[in-house]
C-alpha cells in the first residue's frame, strides 16, 4: 500500500501568526489551506503561491498586486482579503473564511432547482458585489457555483477570487466574463442543469422548464450570449435588469420554495474547520462562548453539595458600565470579573452612541451577576432617523446603493412614465431628499419606466418585427451579407439585448443576406474601353436620398435639398437632435436613436444613442 506524500505546508506557521491546516483546493493562484489566525483567534483561508512560480518575478508581482487591489474592496457579501505577504520562500494571501454550504454542494449532482425569485435574489447579491469590484477596475474571473455560499436567507456570499490568471490566455477576463458567469449560474439554479450543456449558444431556461416566464429567458440569454459584445457591459447594468425582473415576477404560493425547489441552504458553523487544523492551532475558546457552562456549573454544584460545601455562597459581581465601548473592550471587562458568563449580542438604534459600539446592556449596568448568567450587549446601529440622500437624476442602481449606504434597507421602486427623462432615471423619492427618513420604514423611489430590448439574434425578420411590436417598440430592418449567419436570420441588433428604451423606441436589426457572392473574373477584351459616364448627383437620383433604410430626405436628417454630397450636416454639440436625425462625424454618418443633446457620436458605443450608418 502506497503512503501518500505529506503536504509540506501542513502545520507551518507564516510570519508567526497563520498556522496552516488542511489543503482544501489548488488552482492557478496556488494551494488554498484552512488556517488559524493566532492574533485574532479565528479560522481563515490562506492561498500559498506554487513553489515553481517563485522564480517567475512577473507572477509573484502579479499575485501580490492582485491581493493588494482586492484588499481595498469591501462588501458585506464578499469574502474579504485580510492580509498578504511573504515569509521566506512562501508568498501568501489571507482571506476571510466563509462557513456554510456552497451552491455546488447544495445542488448536488443535478436535478435540484430553486424558485425563480430565490435564484434572482442570489444573483442580485452576487451582482452587487461584482458591481463594486468592476467599479474598482477589477473582475472576479472564475465565478462558479463552488465559489458561492448561500447565506440561509435568500442571499449569497462570493468567495474564491483568483490571484493569478492563466498566462497562456490572449486576454485576461473582463466584466462581461463575470456577467456570463452569473447568467450561467442563474440557468443552473432555475433548471438544475449544468450550463455546460449549452456552450456555443445563448442559454434559455424555458428550454428545460417551459412554464418559466419569458423575462427569465431574456435575462439569461442576454448574459450568456456567445458574443461578449451582446451581453450587459458590466455587473451594474445586469443588476438593474435583474432587479426589474425580480420586482415584476409573481411569487409562488407557499414561498420561500415551491414543490420543485430545494429549500434555501442554511449556513452552518462548519465544525470541520477546526478539525482540519493542526493541534497547535486548536486553541481554547474564550470562556464566555462555551455554551455548556450551565451544565458544567450544575455538575460542580452537585459535587460541592455532596461534600458538604452547599452553604458556601456563590460569588457575586456587579455588571460594569460598558456603554460606549467597543465589543473587544466590553468582552475584556466581562472576562475580568472572574466568573463565567454567556454573552449574546443584539442591535439597537442610538442617537448618542456611534455605530458598532455598545449602546446598552441587559440586565442594566450595576445589576448583580452570578456564575452562568446571560448578558446581552446591544450594538448601536446609529440614529433611527437620518437624512435621505439626493438620488434624483441618477440611475435606479445608484439610488439603491446610496440609500443602503445611508442605512435604508427597505427600498420600494415605482415606475412612472416620463417624457423628459431616459428610462431608469430616478424622478423623485418619498421622503424627499434632505428630509428625515425612518430607517425602519421604506423609502419609495420613483423611476422613469422603459422597455427592455429582447434578444433578436437568430430570429427571422418577421419574428423579430413581431417580438418588438408585442413590446410596443418600433422595428427597422436592414440587410447585409454575412459569412456565418444563415440567410434570413438576424445577425446583429442595435441597441444590444438588455438595453432599456423609451416606449415606442426603435430597434434596428440586420438580416443576413448570406455570404458575399464570388465575383466572376472578366475575360480580357481586345476592344478599347468606352469612357465611363459620370455618376449621377443626388438631384438625378444618384447617391443622395435615403441610403436604403426607408427614411428618405423628409426625416429631418440634417441634409439640405441642394446638397450634392452623400454626407449629412456635421455634428454640432449645441444642437438638440431628435430620433431619426442624421449627422456626419469624422467621415461617417450617424443616426440618432432617441432625443440627444451634447453627446458626441464618437463617444457612443453599441449601447449609446447614435448608430453608425456607414461612411459618407
Amino acid at each position: 500500500m502506497e503512503t501518500p506524500t505529506p503536504d509540506p505546508h501542513f502545520g507551518t506557521t507564516l510570519d508567526g501568526r497563520y498556522v496552516l491546516g488542511e489543503r482544501i483546493r489548488s488552482g492557478a493562484s496556488g494551494s488554498v489551506y484552512l488556517a488559524h489566525d493566532r492574533a485574532e483567534g479565528r479560522t481563515v483561508t490562506v492561498t500559498v503561491l506554487h513553489p515553481w512560480l517563485l522564480t517567475d518575478h512577473a507572477a509573484v508581482h502579479a499575485f501580490q498586486n492582485r491581493a493588494q487591489d482586492l484588499s481595498e474592496i469591501s462588501h458585506p457579501d464578499m469574502a474579504r482579503i485580510l492580509d498578504h505577504g511573504r515569509d521566506g520562500d512562501r508568498v501568501y494571501c489571507v482571506t476571510e473564511y466563509v462557513p456554510g454550504e456552497t451552491l455546488a454542494e447544495a445542488l448536488g449532482g443535478g436535478g435540484l432547482r430553486y424558485a425563480p425569485h430565490i435564484a434572482l435574489g442570489m444573483a442580485a447579491s452576487l451582482l452587487s458585489v461584482l458591481d463594486t469590484v468592476h467599479r474598482a477596475g477589477l473582475v472576479h474571473g472564475d465565478l462558479g457555483a463552488d465559489q458561492v455560499v448561500a447565506d440561509g436567507s435568500g442571499g449569497a456570499r462570493l468567495t474564491g477570487f483568483p490571484l493569478l490568471f492563466d498566462a497562456e490566455e490572449d486576454a485576461g477576463p473582463e466584466p462581461r466574463s463575470d456577467v456570463y458567469a452569473v447568467g450561467a449560474l442563474l440557468y443552473t439554479l432555475m433548471t438544475g442543469e449544468s450550463a455546460a450543456t449549452g456552450e456555443g449558444r445563448s442559454l434559455r431556461p424555458s428550454s428545460v422548464d417551459p412554464d418559466l416566464p419569458p423575462d427569465l429567458d431574456m435575462l439569461v440569454a442576454g448574459a450568456t450570449d456567445p458574443n461578449p459584445r451582446y451581453r450587459p457591459r458590466d455587473a451594474g447594468q445586469y443588476l438593474t435588469l435583474v432587479e426589474q425582473v425580480l420586482r415584476s415576477l409573481p411569487r409562488p404560493p407557499g414561498e420561500p420554495g415551491a414543490d420543485d425547489t430545494r429549500p434555501i441552504p442554511v449556513v452552518a458553523a462548519a465544525p470541520a474547520a477546526t478539525a482540519a487544523l493542526p493541534p497547535a492551532a486548536r486553541e481554547r475558546r474564550p470562556r464566555r462562548r462555551r455554551v455548556p457552562v450551565l451544565l458544567t456549573a450544575g455538575a460542580v454544584a452537585a459535587i460541592l453539595f455532596a461534600v458538604g460545601w452547599a452553604l458556601v455562597p456563590e460569588p457575586e459581581v456587579t455588571l460594569p458600565d460598558v456603554v460606549g465601548t467597543t465589543t473587544d473592550e466590553a468582552e475584556a471587562r466581562l472576562d475580568g470579573l472572574g466568573i463565567q458568563l454567556i454573552v449574546h449580542y443584539g442591535d439597537v438604534y442610538s442617537d448618542t452612541v456611534g455605530p458598532g459600539e455598545i449602546a446598552g446592556t441587559e440586565p442594566e449596568v450595576g445589576s448583580v451577576l452570578r456564575e452562568g448568567d446571560e448578558v446581552v450587549l446591544s450594538l448601536s446601529l446609529g440614529p433611527r432617523f437620518t437624512e435621505v440622500p439626493d438620488v434624483v437624476g441618477g440611475t435606479e442602481h445608484e439610488a439603491r446603493t446610496s440609500l443602503r449606504e445611508s442605512g435604508f434597507t427597505m427600498i420600494e421602486v415605482v415606475q412612472e412614465h416620463s417624457p423628459d427623462e431616459l428610462p431608469g432615471t430616478v424622478l423623485s423619492t418619498v421622503p424627499a431628499a434632505g428630509e428625515e427618513g425612518d430607517r425602519d420604514a421604506a423609502v419609495t423611489v420613483h423611476v422613469s419606466e422603459g422597455v427592455i430590448v429582447p434578444t433578436l439574434l437568430g430570429m427571422t425578420e418577421e419574428e423579430a418585427a413581431t417580438a418588438l411590436e408585442d413590446l410596443g417598440l418600433g422595428a427597422s430592418a436592414v440587410e447585409e451579407h454575412h459569412d456565418t449567419v444563415p440567410q434570413g436570420e438576424v445577425s446583429t441588433q442595435t441597441p444590444e439585448p438588455g438595453s432599456i428604451l423609451p416606449e415606442e423606441g426603435t430597434v434596428t436589426f440586420t438580416v443576413s443576406a448570406g455570404p458575399e457572392p464570388e465575383e466572376e473574373e472578366e475575360e480580357p477584351s481586345d476592344e478599347p474601353e468606352e469612357p465611363s459616364e459620370p455618376e449621377a448627383s443626388d438631384e438625378d437620383g444618384g447617391h443622395g436620398g435615403d441610403r436604403g433604410d426607408g427614411r428618405g430626405d423628409g426625416r429631418g436628417d440634417g441634409r439640405d435639398e441642394g446638397d450634392e454630397s452623400s454626407c449629412a450636416a456635421p455634428w454640432d454639440p449645441g444642437t438638440v437632435y431628435d430620433r431619426g436625425d442624421r449627422v456626419s462625424y469624422e467621415g461617417r454618418v450617424y443616426e440618432s436613436l432617441w432625443w440627444i443633446h451634447d453627446f458626441s457620436p464618437g463617444d457612443s458605443s453599441a449601447w449609446g444613442p447614435w448608430v453608425d450608418r456607414g461612411p459618407c
